[in-house]
């Protein structure tokens, strides 16, 4: 009995005299490389008078390989936060023979649904967001046939797992250590807040609630938020730390009467901090900062930022704890769904440094 003989790209290039290499960048879709579209159409006609077929691993042993295959979708490695959460997740993978992708997108609506689109045809056994997805409809579809879950702030409309922090209490806390301190007037500084990145938002919220429970005005902590077109401009590596230096630059220039500036997150944070110094400006003598996420360069003490703590390392093992679980569960139900959803709650803590200290300025004082 007599195989099929496979066809090559050499058989190709000998058919239609052209070099095998030709043929194969053409055959392989090789970027940066240019054809005619004469060529190209020579070789992809004579590739399917053939019957070329690609060469590639069997559905068997792919379907094995990516079924031990968690994805990490993740909006950008310049913010160490991430890169914590990251390092988690994978010595909690490798304990389990699970192997990890990272998939980054910059926030890009977009580049999300091109993932989930690519990741709907493969055989993963879960994807972990860590950061509110945009495209919330899809990630719900896509948590139909595999475990999704979302690390942090978690959108009213998902329908998959989440590991949260308190949506307000961070905040709260924050508002509240100043407040302790005497502080009256508070401006939040914080990248462009969007529908979907609530936990920007929530933040300001906290920090007002805390103001209110005082018997304070709300209006008394002021927003600084980024223009998304001029934040667009920012390189991904420093975006957040830029914009936290220029909105402050900005602040200082056009005067202000509040005494304490907060950063939507450490690096904001960090921002704010060195524009303070490159004006001359003290800390906390003459302005407290505080920022969110506790990154381990808020510990060192040229820094000794004022943050909140809230279980990074520890919020990266339980994904991939609950993903585990969740397959164990399938198999042993023989369910063809994921059918209950988790929703886990770290509570978060304020961690007092340096950068945050008594209210000094006498017309402050007099509002309380």
């Amino acid at each position: 009995m007599s195989t099929k003989k496979r066809i090559t790209t050499k058989m190709i290039a000998d058919h239609i005299g052209m070099s095998q290499s030709t043929v194969s960048m053409i055959l392989s879709g090789k970027k940066n490389v240019s054809f005619s579209e004469e060529t190209k159409q020579r070789v992809l006609s004579a590739a399917a008078e053939l019957g070329y077929e690609k060469k590639r691993k069997s559905d068997k042993k792919l379907n094995q390989e990516l079924s031990n295959t968690i994805m990490v979708i993740c909006p950008t490695f310049a913010n160490n936060y991430y890169a914590m959460v990251i390092h988690s997740i994978s010595e909690r993978a490798k304990q389990y023979g699970y192997s990890i992708f990272i998939a980054p997108t910059l926030r890009d609506s977009d580049t999300e649904s091109y993932y989930l689109d690519l990741f709907k045809e493969m055989n993963l056994c879960g994807v972990i967001y860590l950061y509110p997805p945009a495209m919330v409809y899809q990630a719900n579809a896509l948590s139909e046939k595999i475990p999704v879950i979302s690390i942090g702030e978690k959108s009213m409309q998902s329908k998959f797992d989440a590991i949260e922090l308190d949506r307000i209490k961070p905040g709260f806390l924050v508002g509240s250590h100043l407040l302790d301190l005497g502080h009256r007037k508070v401006t939040y500084i914080t990248s462009p807040i969007h529908r979907h990145e609530v936990g920007r938002s929530d933040r300001l919220e906290g920090i007002r609630s805390a103001f209110k429970e005082n018997g304070l005005s709300a209006d008394q902590v002021t927003l600084m938020d980024a223009n998304p077109e001029d934040y667009q401009l920012y390189s991904p590596d420093n975006a957040e730390y830029r914009n936290g230096y220029d909105q402050t630059i900005k602040l200082l220039k056009k005067g202000t009467d509040s005494t304490a500036l907060v950063g939507n997150n450490d690096l904001t944070a960090f921002g704010i901090m060195c524009a303070l110094s490159d004006m001359g400006y003290k800390i906390p003598r003459d302005f407290s900062v505080c920022g969110f996420d506790n990154i381990p360069l808020s510990a060192m003490a040229q820094i000794s930022l004022t943050t909140i703590e809230h279980a990074s390392d520890l919020k990266g093992i339980e994904a991939v704890d609950l993903i585990h679980r969740k397959i164990a569960m399938k198999k042993n139900a023989r369910s063809s769904r994921y059918n209950y959803i988790v929703r886990l709650e770290y509570e978060p803590e304020l961690i007092i440094r340096k950068s945050t200290g008594k209210c000094r300025r006498k017309d402050i004082a007099k509002h309380e």
